[in-house]
């Protein structure tokens, strides 16, 4: 069984004049995820392992996420390829990931997740916000086999209203 949740970075602040990868988080978007993160305690805490873009949004939800929830920060893992918008990219670091983990969470980016959610579930969103989430449940044990499969469960904290 292989479970994937794949989480928006929280709200970016576009006040100074950085190129994309270094846009840090803005005041709303540190309070956003810390509050997503206890409404979303019970889905978190079990993950393994959690790959996130290279982009300091990213990073630094993942590290608030973390702080939040007592995660170890040693299951960040930071990954260069993960800082796309191309879901097929995202596929391709899917397919690469170790099959002894069973669950993990990618921290990244619009529009390849919300391609990616769109891929899986029948309910077609618009947009993913920041700080969402959507998680797939798969009978498999190869991460390379999911691209292919129909999930078993898919859920999301889309209704939360923050």
């Amino acid at each position: 069984m292989k479970v994937i949740t794949f989480l928006r970075h929280s709200k970016s602040s576009w006040e100074n004049n950085l190129e994309d990868i270094n846009r840090p988080l803005s005041d709303i978007g540190i309070e956003k995820i810390k509050k997503i993160s206890n409404l979303s305690k019970d889905h978190f805490i079990s993950s393994e392992i959690i790959f996130t873009s290279s982009a300091n949004r990213a990073l630094y939800t993942s590290v608030l996420l973390s702080r939040t929830l007592s995660i170890n920060l040693n299951k960040i893992k930071i990954c260069d390829e993960l800082y796309t918008f191309d879901h097929n990219k995202v596929f391709d670091f899917i397919e690469t990931i170790n099959n002894n983990y069973s669950e993990v969470v990618l921290v990244g980016h619009n529009p390849a997740f919300t391609e990616i959610s769109n891929y899986f579930s029948e309910n077609k969103i618009l947009n993913l916000p920041t700080a969402r989430w959507f998680s797939l449940k798969f009978e498999s044990d190869n991460w390379s086999d999911i691209i292919n499969l129909k999930p078993i469960s898919y859920l999301n904290n889309l209704k939360i209203g923050i």
